[in-house]
């Protein structure tokens, strides 16, 4: 149980700290201008947007896990186990190129209103939950509801926090530097959390 938590909150922080998560929102608010307060409103709304979406689906997954667990008793934990390791081992083998482009380019390009702006950062935070950590809800439905709900609880303070600290960090100029190796490395890391909370539940049920 211990380590599907560790496991969500690492996670949590490593996803955060994709570019795509809020370099945009960076990139936006310097080119318009907007005053610290709006910047920090919509990196909320936005970051908001992506909890609900990936603690959705986590809950559907839980539900799963439970549903499985109920069925076919506590096997079901070390089959979770095992599909965790199968998740990173993919993870870590596919991580693929990202597109580069530059920020200022994407500003010029989708020149919108602010609440368009508001709308489309809330709608592209929505639709790319976080899939990595859907595998550690699904694991989590074998140990109970409870264990799902803090996962979603967990997840929801680290990314919220962690995306907001980015975002205005990013906006007062400070040069992120791990962003680039997190860009291209996101997959592998995750990958490597999952192996590691696969082997421990394993081993530690």
């Amino acid at each position: 149980m211990f380590t599907v938590i560790a496991g969500t909150v690492l996670l949590a922080f490593v996803h955060a700290l994709i570019p795509n998560h809020w370099m945009p929102l960076v990139a936006v608010a310097r080119a318009e201008g907007w005053k610290r307060k709006e910047v920090t409103t919509v990196t909320l709304l936005a970051a908001l947007a992506h909890v609900v979406g990936t603690v959705a689906l986590g809950f559907v997954l839980g539900m799963i896990g439970k549903e499985l667990v109920e069925e076919y008793g506590e096997s079901i934990a070390m089959v979770s186990s095992v599909l965790l390791i199968v998740f990173g081992l993919i993870y870590y083998t596919v991580n693929l190129p990202h597109h580069h482009h530059s920020e200022q380019q994407d500003v010029v390009a989708y020149k919108r209103s602010k609440s368009r702006w508001i709308l489309i950062f809330i709608v592209m935070m929505f639709l790319s939950p976080c899939l990595e950590v859907e595998s550690l809800f699904l694991s989590a439905g074998v140990y109970g509801m409870g264990l799902v709900a803090l996962l979603g609880v967990i997840y929801a303070i680290v990314s919220i926090s962690g995306i907001l600290i980015l975002v205005t960090l990013g906006h007062r100029g400070v040069n992120l530097l791990p962003a680039h190796f997190i860009e291209h490395n996101e997959k592998r890391i995750s990958g490597i959390v999952l192996i590691l909370v696969g082997i421990l539940s394993f081993f530690l049920h």
